[in-house]
């Protein structure tokens, strides 16, 4: 580096060291939600070098890679370093931000676009999940899951669980969903219930194997639907055609009258 990138460079360091990362870096739950961190690198190519701990005037205190683990103790003049092998990471909660060369690291810093984005992206989630926890988790009807889990086996899905078979029909937004556990619940005893009749059978780690019995169940169900539609189809035919011969008897009999719309008897005289 020259004296100018050395200048900057310590400056970004500087600041970036106030928030240096632990040697563990939760990425889930309250504590990855909560972490503002970052760790600050030099590498060789597409291989890691040094792991920057501190700056002390043209010098940065850090560890050199070994290759398997950063453990070798250096002091490294940044004169010696490449401003372009710098490499910044900034672990920002869930999210995280990649700054690579220096000048990146000094624009990036300055114009935030990509905590912009994060920001909007996270709102847009935000507002996503508290929506949907407005709606009422709808529990699917027994033959309407047979179907889905067959639909599930056409794709390559051969095993389910209940927690899996929940981010199938709501998404993972479920978790968050004040009704999510108990619907959780209802799923897996229809799971059950569908293992008890055969089609599924029970697997290790509470997981079920859709079998062929599946597709026998719905094939049956659906026989028995298009026989429920004949049969109805039938009965409002059987309705129509008595109200049709009741009536034609009224008339017959002159219980009901109708007027009369022409009269022909004139044309026989």
């Amino acid at each position: 580096m020259n004296r100018y990138q050395q200048y900057f460079c310590r400056s970004q360091l500087s600041k970036a060291l106030r928030k240096q990362c632990p040697d563990r870096i939760p990425r889930s739950g309250d504590d990855g939600k909560s972490i503002n961190c970052f760790s600050i690198r030099f590498d060789q190519g597409d291989k890691p070098y040094l792991l920057v701990e501190a700056v002390e005037g043209n010098q940065v205190i850090c560890r050199e890679w070994d290759g398997n683990s950063y453990s070798i103790d250096r002091r490294v003049n940044l004169s010696a370093l490449d401003s372009n092998s710098l490499s910044i990471t900034h672990y920002y909660g869930l999210s995280s931000v990649q700054y690579n060369g220096l000048w990146d690291v000094v624009v990036g810093r300055a114009i935030r676009l990509q905590y912009l984005k994060i920001h909007v992206h996270r709102t847009v989630n935000w507002l996503d999940q508290y929506f949907f926890n407005k709606k009422k988790l709808v529990t699917k009807q027994r033959m309407d899951l047979v179907k889905f889990l067959w639909s599930l086996k056409l794709q390559g899905q051969d095993e389910v669980d209940a927690f899996n078979l929940m981010g199938q029909l709501y998404s993972l937004k479920w978790i968050l969903h004040p009704e999510g556990q108990d619907q959780k619940q209802k799923v897996k005893a229809f799971l059950d219930s569908l293992a008890d009749t055969g089609e599924l059978e029970p697997r290790q780690n509470g997981k079920y194997r859709i079998s062929g019995f599946t597709l026998k169940a719905i094939e049956e169900y659906e026989e028995q639907e298009r026989r429920h539609t004949d049969h109805v189809k039938i009965q409002r035919w059987a309705l129509f055609l008595t109200l049709a011969i009741v009536v034609f008897t009224a008339i017959q009999a002159e219980i009901i009258k109708i007027p009369t719309l022409m009269d022909l008897t004139a044309l026989w005289k």
